[in-house]
């Protein structure tokens, strides 16, 4: 018998094992000794140790400049067939998944608490609220921040109190007047939206007049709704929210979960839908809101848009009508928190549906209408800051009817407090971690973006619409520069491709089923197409 069975035998150890089982057991020890000693004839060091610290894998190396915990797609080395873009290896991968693979997101102002909303005061001056009851101006050159003095009396630092929307008065370039909306308590330790107009002076506010408090109070400190904004007919709208005393928003006579309309000085509008009806408040405007934190008013069309929270899901995005009822809590897309059915449904008949909701919720909050050069594709799109995604829902919105709702600009990684649009097209938002973001191109993109439909090259035209097809490699389909591809379509003549590429022809759809196309654009990419071919095709 081997010496290794005589000492397993010795020690006793396996007493219940049988002799064939111990040479199976021996027979297995030996592959074990031939592994090691193999792996040392082979790299000269030993096996490593498999325990969980050993186990790390080494840092993997930067691929094209990118840190090692990116997991994105891999930025390939390689030269980008006809028609298809470079790899995208930025930052802004949510902008190059909509073919913005120029932006550029900058911080402008940082080291903000809580901010809450803000206005722009010029193209580098902005005036920032803070939700601890703090209004700044900030060059955003400079980054001086001069704090104003003098601000009515704000309840904050428990729950959803504080200062939130600020606004400009339409002239405010002659009469300096802001607007402010804000928590305030009373003596019974209950709490109601304050809307506040002043003169800033310098840095100081004078002359504060409260215009209307949102009653009645309620003992909640949620639910305040503060969104502002001045519509084209000069009148002031605020959005109030049901201080969560849900059916407060149904009820005429309280001013909580309403949209209201005010002159300017704090009057109410003779033309305000409720003013002659009965038991209604004259400054009513829509009812049936939850929690409204923005406002927007398209400067095309005069649509008002909203966006409120829903309870646990059920966002809304709300077209505002003069008189008409949103529903809550008689209808909605969300539940309560403890899962029941909240109300009467979801849609009924005399009330306004949203135009559009989110399930899940994200926590909306601000809303901004973009109408400007610098991304033109986004023309008459809605934006939708969230506040618990972290994100921007991008609205693609067509005559008032959403088409699609695309997530961007996750990489900020904050709560989005405000949107603007600034009078070059950036857009500008607010982060509730203290900072306030840039989002711009470069002029060259825009320049190219911004061709209208008529007068894009050739070339143009293929990248867009031909190239999904014609640089795929697929069967029976003519590529870019291979003569041979082109044999049997060639001696057709040219006016016979330029039909079938407008009429489609066996599996490709007529245009290539690019709308937009005009025909001589389809002649163009034709055009380019044969002059890749080597000689060129006359």
């Amino acid at each position: 018998m081997s010496p290794i069975l005589d000492k397993i035998k010795a020690a006793n150890v396996f007493k219940k094992l049988t002799p064939a089982r111990i040479k199976r057991a021996a027979f297995a020890i030996g592959l074990v000794c031939v592994g090691i000693v193999g792996t040392l004839l082979l790299t000269g060091s030993p096996p490593q140790a498999t325990g969980a610290q050993e186990m790390a894998s080494p840092p993997k190396p930067k691929r094209n400049g990118r840190d090692r915990n990116y997991n994105g797609p891999a930025c390939f080395e390689r030269k980008a067939r006809p028609g298809e873009p470079a790899s995208y290896c930025g930052d802004l991968r949510s902008l190059a998944a909509v073919n913005i693979r120029e932006g550029q997101l900058d911080i402008v102002v940082k080291g903000l608490t809580y901010p809450w909303a803000f206005e722009f005061l010029s193209d580098t001056d902005v005036l920032v609220t803070e939700f601890s009851g703090t209004l700044s101006r900030i060059d955003t050159v400079s980054q001086k921040k001069t704090v104003i003095s003098g601000l009515p009396e704000i309840e904050s630092g428990k729950g959803q109190t504080g200062l939130m929307d600020v606004a400009l008065h339409p002239d405010f370039g002659r009469n300096n007047l802001i607007y402010l909306s804000y928590a305030i308590k009373n003596t019974s330790e209950q709490f109601a939206l304050a809307i506040s107009r002043a003169t800033l002076v310098e840095d100081t506010l004078t002359a504060i007049q409260k215009l209307i408090v949102a009653d009645p109070f309620a003992p909640s400190r949620s639910n305040f709704g503060g969104a502002l904004m001045f519509g084209d007919d000069g009148y002031l709208y605020i959005g109030t929210g049901d201080r969560s005393k849900r059916n407060w928003a149904q009820h005429p006579d309280k001013l909580t979960g309403k949209i209201l309309r005010l002159g300017e000085d704090g009057t109410i509008p003779p033309g305000n839908p409720f003013v002659d009806t009965k038991g209604y408040h004259p400054a009513i405007f829509a009812l049936g809101v939850r929690n409204p934190q923005g406002l927007v008013q398209d400067p095309l069309t005069n649509t008002i848009f909203e966006a409120e929270h829903g309870p646990m899901g059920g966002d809304e995005v709300n077209i505002i009508e003069k008189g008409a009822n949103y529903g809550w809590p008689v209808v909605s897309y969300g539940m309560n928190y403890t899962y029941n059915k909240i109300g009467e449904g979801q849609r009924k008949e005399g009330i306004n549906e949203p135009l559009f909701y989110y399930l899940p919720s994200l926590a909306i909050s601000p809303i901004e209408i973009y109408r400007g050069q610098m991304f033109p594709e986004w023309e008459g799109d809605l934006l939708v800051g969230a506040l618990k995604a972290q994100l921007v829902s991008k609205l693609d919105n067509v005559g008032s009817t959403v088409l699609s709702d695309t997530r961007i600009l996750n990489e900020i990684k904050g709560r989005i407090r405000d949107i603007k649009v600034a009078r070059d097209g950036s857009i500008w938002l607010l982060s509730q971690r203290g900072e306030l973001f840039r989002l711009s191109r470069t002029q060259a993109e825009t320049a190219s973006a911004a061709v209208p439909p008529g007068g894009r090259t050739g070339q143009a035209v293929y990248d867009l619409v031909c190239s999904t097809c014609h640089s795929q490699n697929l069967p029976n389909m003519p590529r870019l520069g291979i003569a041979e591809d082109w044999t049997d379509r060639l001696p057709k003549g040219k006016e016979a491709l330029y039909q079938s590429t407008i009429a489609g022809i066996n599996g490709m759809p007529a245009r290539g089923l690019c709308e937009d196309c005009t025909d001589e654009e389809l002649k163009r990419s034709v055009d380019y197409m044969l002059s890749t071919l080597s000689p060129a095709t006359p």
